[in-house]
């Protein structure tokens, strides 16, 4: 039986190409997935580990139980630490956003991640962090070094003047000089930016302070015995940790920066690896149906049910083996060519060797292997089950009724909605809990996949009326072949079925949360513009009061952002002008009103709710500093998407903040003034590269922006699913044509020439895809709009939005697919011999 099962696979090498193909993409997805995120992380922990080595001990603030004396990280703490035994070398550093600016004013590499720091100079007169590669060392205000790199991305050379982005405003300084830096900032593409310490600390901290003080120890120290030499000396709101603690707590965070891209990505390998089980099994129950009279020949002449079964099974584990091992190179290849892209765009990953380990390879054969044997299971069993003798009848006996598969899809459907129903209706606010209302909806979905052989009848009917007015005869056939098995027309729409229902319905979620909170946006600011930092740094205090005195000017506010601990949680509190910042924000409040802002905490409806807070309740506070107090509940307020629930004035909060400064002002024009309120701000900050003026409109579509890139990458990812359900048309047809060799031969005995042979192929792609782009879109968009309704943005009201121009555009687009899908059964179909086809068993 086993080289019978050898035999088989060669003799149906064609067969199964498309099956193996199926394999290798669900695989590569897997693989390539696996293989990115392994390399990633790897590389962002080697950057980590490069940033600590030769670190034996760091002394930063301590975060969890508050600052003490920000100065004492200072010069002072440096010179102790070096008087201690055993210590090698001693160094302060001082790190903000910094980014420098290229000759036509724009931004040089990737802004979130280019930083400044300080050219620390050791007793030696250099510092080893940062090898000088030309030039010299910045030593005074206006001179500044930088990474080689970065360097001739601005086209800069020793010498020429610059201008860099930092600490809330813009610098000119000359370059006196560029490093070469073992820095993971610089590999993600980034650049780095040297200052004089005094410099570095006027931007990023304070004047003689430090943010990080690394200690080396001397050969031979241990790295617990220079930690409990240094922690007596450091002051109160300071921790000492290692350096292997500070290496990994680096490499936490390259793990976890990757981890919900990787778990994304094989959500969406998963998606690609459902839709080609569709096509597996498909595949294998039309050839195991094809072998019916082989398989029962075999029983006839002795062989055993075991045996048979076993035989077909082997064929699905080397066929599985084959593409799984395929799978994995294509993966890989795909990984590497991936990151290649990636390297000359603002996302470029850390640079680093290609990492593919031992699981990535176990779980693609495993997956691989996996779904192809269980996607033979059932068309085995089935062949397995039928009696020798009834097998070798002419008449082959017909598959089992389909009752059992209908019922229990409208139990699922039935059961579905009628939950997803109950969930929204049972819940505040007609919002039910997301999760149930998933659930449901898969289930209603997983109703409806059952139920496909059931629909093809009567949905395919429908759509072929016109194609046999239009087409005539080659219509007629083109439905009847489409009709002409259920299951199998069912299996390959149900796979471009899957695709677009999953590409509809994030669809229909996205553009309700874009359109929901334009409109809840359009209503709460009453700024008619908005100026903000281009970095994550605050604006410089001179700035924001130069916004409030420009001319055209009704009322401007900072607003502002902090961590502070509201009752018994940490929670992120906004402040606002006490004066103008009611007339910037609207805030619809159900109780109280904005009076209350200049000395009370202002608090959104729905977190006052789960909080028990209500008018004039006192809550205990824990300011950034440390400073406890209580503040009164002045007002409620329904939602607001600019606004976080905790609402303070800048004069309640402003007292206990380092640096009270903020990253955005919002402007409201004088009556009448909005036009030249906008000409006078373009006038004044338009030209410098560290300050953005956006709109009212321009702040609103800013909210959708980051819907609008996460369906676009949702679309990228999801094309691989429907790359696959193309392949299982393709293969579909491809073997309909096998079968039917003697049939579309004795057609074009008739007179059926061939150019109506490739419409009667290319007419029953277009059929089968067009009803699972129906079922698909259909369907997507029911579950979407549930979804919405369990969906909670904080009480902003969240209404679903259908975006038909773009759902007309996915069927026309699975048309398309089916049409391009049947290119190549139909012109095989086409060029086949008359008399060979006639003489075909």
């Amino acid at each position: 039986m086993f080289r019978n099962a050898l035999r088989t696979l060669a003799a149906q090498r064609m067969r199964l190409a498309l099956t193996v193909l199926a394999i290798v993409f669900g695989v590569a997805f897997v693989a390539g997935v696996l293989t990115l995120k392994d390399t990633i992380t790897e590389a962002a922990a080697t950057s980590a580990a490069d940033d600590f080595a030769g670190v034996g001990v760091g002394v930063r603030a301590d975060s969890e139980h508050g600052a003490g004396d920000p100065a004492a990280l200072g010069p002072r703490l440096v010179e102790r630490l070096r008087g201690l035994p055993g210590v090698a070398a001693v160094r302060g550093s001082v790190t903000g956003p910094a980014v420098v600016v290229d000759r036509d004013g724009d931004l040089v590499g990737r802004v979130e991640e280019s930083a400044g720091t300080n050219y620390a100079p050791g007793p030696e007169g250099f510092d080893p962090l940062y090898r000088l590669a030309e030039g010299r060392a910045p030593s005074a205000a206006g001179e500044v070094a930088l990474d080689e790199a970065g360097a001739r991305a601005a086209g800069y050379r020793i010498g020429d003047r610059l201008r860099v982005v930092a600490g809330g405003g813009t610098l000119d300084a000359t370059l006196v000089g560029t490093v070469h830096a073992v820095d993971a900032r610089i590999r993600l593409g980034a650049t780095l930016t040297l200052f004089d310490t005094p410099t570095a600390q006027r931007l990023f901290a304070a004047p003689d302070t430090y943010d990080l003080i690394t200690v080396a120890a001397r050969p031979g120290t241990p790295d617990a015995a220079l930690l409990n030499a240094v922690r007596p000396l450091v002051p109160a709101g300071a921790e000492a940790v290692t350096g292997a603690a500070l290496t990994a707590e680096r490499r936490d965070l390259a793990s976890a920066g990757t981890a919900g891209l990787a778990t994304g990505l094989l959500v969406f390998a998963g998606i690609a690896l459902f839709v080609g089980t569709f096509i597996i099994t498909n595949t294998f129950t039309m050839l195991i149906g094809r072998r019916t009279r082989e398989l029962a020949l075999l029983r006839a002449v002795g062989a055993t049910r075991r045996q048979v079964t076993r035989s077909v099974r082997l064929e699905a584990l080397i066929t599985g083996l084959v593409g799984a091992l395929l799978g994995l190179l294509l993966g890989v290849a795909l990984a590497a060519g991936l990151l290649a892209l990636l390297r000359g765009t603002d996302a470029a990953p850390p640079r680093g060797p290609l990492v593919v380990r031992p699981g990535t390879i176990l779980w693609s054969l495993v997956v691989g292997i996996g779904v192809t044997v269980a996607a033979a299971w059932l068309p085995t069993r089935k062949v397995a089950r039928i009696a020798p003798m009834a097998a070798l009848r002419a008449n082959p006996p017909n598959p089992a009724g389909l009752f059992r598969r209908n019922l229990a899809g409208l139990l699922l459907i039935g059961g579905g909605v009628g939950g997803g129903y109950a969930t929204v209706k049972a819940a505040p606010g007609g919002n039910g809990e997301p999760v149930l209302v998933t659930v449901c909806g898969v289930l209603a979905a997983t109703g409806v996949l059952m139920l496909i052989p059931l629909l093809s009848v009567g949905v395919i009917g429908v759509l072929a009326r016109p194609l046999t007015r239009v087409f005539g005869v080659t219509g007629t056939l083109a439905s009847r072949n489409a009709l002409r098995d259920p299951r199998r027309t069912a299996a390959t729409a149900s796979a471009l079925m899957v695709g677009l229902f999953l590409v509809t319905g994030l669809t229909v979620i996205g553009a309700s949360l874009k359109d929901s909170l334009d409109n809840a946006a359009a209503r709460g600011l009453t700024a008619d513009y908005a100026v903000s930092t281009t970095l994550r740094d605050p604006m410089a205090a001179a700035t924001v009061d130069r916004i409030g005195r420009l001319p055209h000017v009704e009322a401007a506010s900072v607003y502002r952002t902090a961590t502070a601990r509201i009752g018994d949680a940490e929670q992120e509190v906004a402040a606002l002008d006490p004066v103008a910042g009611p007339k910037v924000m609207r805030l619809d409040f159900v109780a109280g009103g904005p009076e209350a802002l200049g000395t009370d905490l202002l608090v959104e409806r729905v977190e006052a709710e789960s909080r028990g807070l209500g008018i004039g309740a006192s809550v205990p506070v824990t300011y950034p500093d440390g400073t406890s107090g209580t503040l009164r509940v002045g007002g409620i307020y329904r939602a607001n998407p600019i606004v976080l629930p905790y609402l303070v004035s800048t004069r309640t909060l402003d007292p206990h903040l380092e640096r009270p400064l903020g990253r955005q002002v919002f402007v409201k024009s004088a009556p009448g003034e909005a036009r030249a309120l906008e000409a006078t701000l373009k006038d004044t900050f338009g030209a410098d590269p560290a300050l953005r003026v956006q709109s009212k409109d321009e702040l609103r579509r800013g909210l959708g922006a980051a819907i609008d890139l996460l369906l676009n990458v949702v679309y990228g990812l999801l094309a691989m699913a429907v790359l696959i359900a193309v392949i299982g048309i393709v293969n579909t047809l491809a073997m309909s044509v096998l079968e039917r060799t003697r049939e579309i031969g004795l057609l074009r005995a008739i007179g059926l020439d061939a150019r109506r042979v490739r419409a009667l192929i290319r007419l029953e792609a277009a059929l089968i895809s067009l009803f699972g782009a129906l079922l698909g879109v259909g369907l997507g968009t029911t579950v979407g709009v549930l979804a919405v309704r369990g969906i909670d943005l904080g009480n902003v009201p969240l209404g679903a939005t259908i975006p038909w121009p773009r759902i007309a555009l996915f069927v026309l687009g699975a048309l398309g697919v089916g049409l391009l899908a049947a290119a190549w059964p139909a012109r095989r179909a086409a060029r086949m011999s008359v008399l060979g086809a006639l003489g075909s068993e």
